[in-house]
C-alpha cells in the first residue's frame, strides 16, 4: 500500500467519509483545547511536584519505608 500525506476520500463510501470526518472534527476539539492549558515551559516532573505539594502527605525527610514492618499484622 503506497503511503501519502492526503487521504483519497473518493475511496471511501458514504458512510466512512461521515465517520473520518467526525473523527477529524473530535482530535481537532481534543487536541485545540488540551493544548490551551498547558503552561509553556513546564515539565511533567514540574506538574507533578506540584500536584504533590498540594494533595499529597508530606512525610519526613529521613523517613524510610519498611517493608516488614507494613506487613506485620
Amino acid at each position: 500500500m503506497e503511503t501519502s500525506a492526503f487521504i483519497d476520500l473518493n475511496s471511501l463510501n458514504g458512510e466512512a467519509r461521515k465517520e473520518l470526518e467526525s473523527f477529524y472534527e473530535y482530535l481537532v476539539f481534543k487536541y485545540k483545547s488540551s493544548g490551551n492549558k498547558k503552561k509553556k515551559g513546564e515539565s511533567k516532573k514540574q506538574k507533578f511536584e506540584k500536584f504533590a505539594d498540594e494533595h499529597l502527605i508530606n512525610l519526613p525527610e529521613d523517613y524510610k519505608f519498611n517493608r516488614d514492618e507494613l506487613h506485620e499484622r
